[in-house]
């Protein structure tokens, strides 16, 4: 009950006023904000890795299949 007369004389003593009016004029569309940032530069992301390419001449991969084979024997 206390609480209930104290909410009373509260709103009673609150002069009720009039909402403000709109200042925007009829036929304008309010500017929305563009979903494309144009604020920042455009950046290319870097490659999270880089491959590097080497020459194998046909003598290289024959040595090298020579050799891992040699490897595969000795662990036999």
């Amino acid at each position: 009950m206390k609480h209930l007369k104290k909410f009373e004389s509260f709103s009673s003593s609150v002069p009720v006023t009039k909402p403000a009016e709109p200042i925007t004029k009829p036929g304008t569309k309010p500017n929305r904000p563009s979903p494309i940032r144009r604020d920042r530069p455009s950046v290319d992301p870097a490659p999270k890795a880089k491959k590097k390419l080497y020459k194998a001449y046909p003598e290289d991969v024959i040595d090298r299949y020579n050799n891992e084979m040699e490897t595969k024997n000795d662990r036999d």
